[in-house]
């Protein structure tokens, strides 16, 4: 707060805007420390309320013991529990990036994991072949994965002591819950902002709202894809910042339009790297798009040098066209990489033609000849 006081910005801690009036352009908020209320005008509004954890109406998820990884407290509580050594047994229940990048934090501590997801895949916005080897390697790494399995209850006496689902009862000293996130925009209800079905609220490609004045950006906003050709609900914390930075160019009189996403993201399985850019098989059969897709497997870098390792990318193309819509890839975390020049080929339309022919660089420790980027482009038939 010091520094942004420094550059003249007025900080309010401890406060919550309870309600909007877009006629009268002001904001009701409430001074959470002194419980009182006041209305402030606004000339221009930036909504940037984020998003919080979607927590289902569980017997028992008020439970000591049962808790989700969105804040920093949050971190800071389960940090605590897991430097107490009766906090053994820890059931994560969500197969999406915060899970699985929690299940190697608790391997790391020595914990005993157990992973219950009710989709039959982990990560489960990729294609089935990312998420079967995603969950391959959790298992490898000593997780107990329970895939198709609804949690129906939280049960304990003064503390979680069991997760219930529909195919067993299962011992917990500690549950984590990361079962997605929704636009935190509850308040804005009867406002006449232009919403989606989730809350998340429409803005165009200057941030802007359907509301005279008033703005909106982050993870609580609606952002253009690229290749879908619509606004859609991707919350990543890349996209937030774009938005906002872009937001306050145009409320300062700069107005620069945001190019949309790709929903580009990478996360770390253990000892394998998943990423996703563009669309996946199973988008663009939702989308009804006419696509072929490839699946190759190659190597970080030349078998000549020591410490190549394998890696598989695939790619999904437009049949007509041959632009490409979209790239997964797993494999070491010296390929991750990748995934930004596949970001980019997408981002400006290019074909596998052109990208498979692109003047990427060579030398054995960091490549082979054809890269293996080029070596899936110029599979496609």
């Amino acid at each position: 707060p010091a520094q942004f006081e420094e550059q003249g910005i007025e900080i309010r801690l401890f406060h919550e805007a309870e309600a909007l009036d877009p006629e009268k352009h002001q904001v009701t908020v409430r001074n959470i420390l002194q419980a009182s209320h006041e209305t402030i005008r606004y000339d221009y509004l930036l909504i940037a309320t984020g998003a919080e954890p979607v927590m289902p109406d569980l017997p028992g998820r008020n439970l000591p013991g049962v808790t989700q990884l969105k804040t920093i407290p949050d971190a800071e509580t389960i940090q605590r529990q897991l430097s107490d050594p009766a906090i053994r047994r820890v059931v994560l229940v969500g197969g999406g990036y915060i899970n699985v990048e929690m299940a190697e934090a608790l391997a790391a501590r020595g914990k005993d994991i157990r992973l219950i997801q009710r989709p039959d895949q982990v990560l489960n916005h990729m294609d089935r072949e990312f998420g079967e080897a995603a969950g391959e390697e959790l298992v490898k790494n000593g997780v107990a994965l329970h895939l198709g399995e609804t949690v129906l209850s939280l049960e304990g006496e003064g503390r979680v002591q069991e997760v219930v689902t529909n195919q067993g009862r299962y011992p917990a000293d500690l549950v984590i819950m990361a079962l997605g996130i929704r636009p935190n925009t509850g308040w804005l209800q009867d406002t006449g902002l232009s919403m989606m079905e989730n809350g998340a609220i429409r803005v165009n490609d200057y941030g802007r709202t359907n509301l005279e004045g008033i703005y909106a950006a982050g993870d609580c906003a609606t952002v253009y894809h690229r290749v879908k050709k619509k606004e859609v609900y991707h919350p990543l914390g890349t996209t937030a910042n774009k938005q906002g930075r872009l937001a306050g160019a145009a409320i300062a009189g700069k107005p620069q339009a945001f190019p949309g996403i790709l929903g580009t993201a990478v996360v770390k399985v253990m000892d394998k790297t998943f990423g996703k850019t563009g669309l996946s098989e199973k988008d663009a059969a939702a989308e009804g798009l006419s696509c072929q897709t490839i699946m190759v497997n190659g190597a970080t870098h030349a078998d000549s040098y020591p410490g190549a390792e394998k890696m598989s990318i695939k790619l999904v193309v437009e049949s007509h066209s041959r632009r490409l819509l979209g790239a997964q890839l797993m494999g070491p975390v010296a390929g991750a990489k990748r995934l930004d020049v596949l970001a980019l080929a997408i981002h400006n339309e290019m074909t596998v033609d052109e990208l498979g022919l692109t003047d990427l660089s060579y030398a054995p420790p960091y490549a082979t000849v054809w890269d293996v980027v080029q070596v899936a482009a110029n599979a496609v038939k």
